[in-house]
């Protein structure tokens, strides 16, 4: 997603890049002003400590990751890997070096 960011953008849009970090201040903003309003009669909110919030972070990357690695091999197997690239025309890619 970030690696999206090196294309050049449309005229009057932000990059990818830019998106990310926006969304993130939105977010944190957020989720700042919602800690100032909340008084302490949310019982509900007590349960959520940050080791609870790293856990569930390391679990959802967890299956991501066992969800790619396994579409990754299914692809693999199908034969629909990646193909070898084919090679440079040398004529064309041959670089002069003038003095």
């Amino acid at each position: 997603m970030i690696t999206l960011s090196r294309n050049r953008p449309t005229r009057g849009t932000g990059c990818q890049r830019c998106k990310i970090i926006r969304f993130f201040i939105m977010a944190a903003a957020l989720i700042a002003v919602m800690a100032f309003t909340i008084d302490s009669s949310a019982q509900y909110l007590q349960m959520l400590t940050s080791q609870r919030a790293a856990a569930a972070i390391w679990i959802i990357g967890g299956v991501i990751f066992v969800v790619k690695l396994g579409a990754y091999l299914l692809t693999v197997s199908a034969g629909r890997g990646q193909t070898a690239q084919p090679a440079a025309d040398t004529e064309k890619t041959a670089r002069k070096h003038v003095r």
